[in-house]
């Protein structure tokens, strides 16, 4: 039997929690873009992450079950995770058995998934934990083996795991000869999901013959945490291109993709709509241009749309190399944003708006002339630090 693609969205971003009615709203998208999971892994809940041994207060408990349950409904499956590796103490028992029943917990509000995610940690071993394993893979993987088994036996169909390497960038030595890769292999076992993020962990592009040769290795498909739209390590840009450089062979490739973006409700709802171009085949542009449509933008922010497809823009091959514009060129480009921070009214605009905005400025900073804005202006517009560099 052919294992389902797993599909759906990551709450795995810093700086921004959403409500639960906005997290609703993103389920009811999911339904609508035919993808099934929720991965619940927000940086900024410090009971997920800083404070992963208290549990979690009574009221959002009963939040968090209301939420789940009304996802299942939608045919949407949440995934609650704990991230404890920012503390963890691999040989002491209490941990385990604290991160165990605090998962368990979180499963009986509703759940029949779980996630373990340590990302975003050393890649080495404590140094107090150096003497009792060969490696960090090793260490997770044991604990895998002594999780997988709890959780399964309370009906638990799925543990998804974010390993500590999910990227190459992680492996600068080649994920072949990835140490803490090899040792955590052997500890993957059905009904365990490895999350990976590809070349980078913002990746421009998946090459579908890379995904397989390297899940076949850990013995297990990837599924794919897709970082292209998230901008929680660029707070002031917004990237809003095509789902490029994600070929159709993915679906067969990987064991699936989910979506980690903004935490800007409505720019994820708008790039949950690009992942569902994806998911149903269709080609990334032509994604993209039904999406602006559906979304009613207006036509004038084609005309700009160079200046927030991707961080990446230099690197996928389906855009041009990013370069600056001239004069007449950045004339047209104010041109055409003047409508879109002006007159565009809609709930899309107004988390658009201060990227939209800054983008005039930071173009008018390249206009040249009797237009060239003043030392007021500078001031007024940016950053102390760099307003005293331009003005120098």
């Amino acid at each position: 039997m052919k294992r389902p693609f797993l599909s759906g969205y990551v709450e795995g971003y810093y700086g921004r929690l959403p409500t639960f009615e906005e997290r609703a709203g993103i389920v009811r998208k999911l339904r609508e873009i035919g993808a099934g999971h929720y991965l619940y892994a927000p940086k900024e809940d410090v009971y997920h992450r800083r404070e992963w041994r208290t549990p979690y207060p009574a009221a959002w408990r009963r939040e968090f079950a209301a939420f789940v349950k009304a996802s299942r409904k939608q045919g949407v499956s949440v995934v609650p995770g704990i991230a404890p590796g920012l503390s963890y103490r691999y040989r002491d028992a209490r941990d385990f058995e604290t991160l165990s029943r605090k998962l368990i917990s979180l499963t009986e509000l509703g759940c029949d998934e779980a996630a373990l995610l340590m990302d975003d940690i050393s890649t080495e071993l404590p140094e107090a934990d150096r003497d009792a394993y060969e490696s960090l893979g090793e260490a997770h993987g044991l604990m895998l083996q002594l999780l997988w088994p709890r959780l399964r036996a309370r009906g638990i169909r799925r543990l998804w795991f974010c390993p500590t390497v999910y990227s190459d960038f992680f492996a600068p030595e080649g994920v072949e000869n990835s140490v803490y890769l090899r040792d955590l292999a052997p500890f993957l076992e059905p009904g365990i999901e490895l999350m990976w993020t590809g070349k980078a962990i913002v990746s421009p592009e998946y090459a579908p013959a890379g995904m397989r040769a390297l899940g076949k290795r850990m013995g297990a498909p990837l599924v794919l945490w897709d970082n292209l739209y998230a901008n929680d390590y660029a707070p002031g840009r917004v990237f809003l291109g095509p789902f490029a450089g994600r070929p159709k062979a993915l679906l067969q490739a990987a064991g699936g993709m989910l979506l980690n973006p903004t935490g800007l409700h409505h720019t994820d709802l708008f790039h949950l709509d690009l992942l569902g171009g994806f998911l149903n085949g269709e080609p990334a542009r032509a994604a993209w241009k039904r999406t602006l449509k559906a979304w009613e933008v207006p036509a004038e922010f084609e005309k700009v749309a160079s200046l927030f497809e991707t961080p990446l823009a230099a690197f996928d091959k389906t855009l041009k190399p990013a370069k600056a514009p001239n004069a007449s060129e950045v004339k047209a480009l104010r041109e055409a944003l003047k409508p879109l921070i002006w007159d565009w009214k809609s709930p899309l605009k107004r988390e658009w708006y201060p990227y939209l905005y800054a983008m005039d400025a930071d173009l008018r900073l390249l206009e040249k002339g009797k237009g060239a804005p003043d030392a007021a202006w500078v001031r007024k517009k940016f950053s102390v630090p760099v307003a005293a560099r331009l003005l120098r």
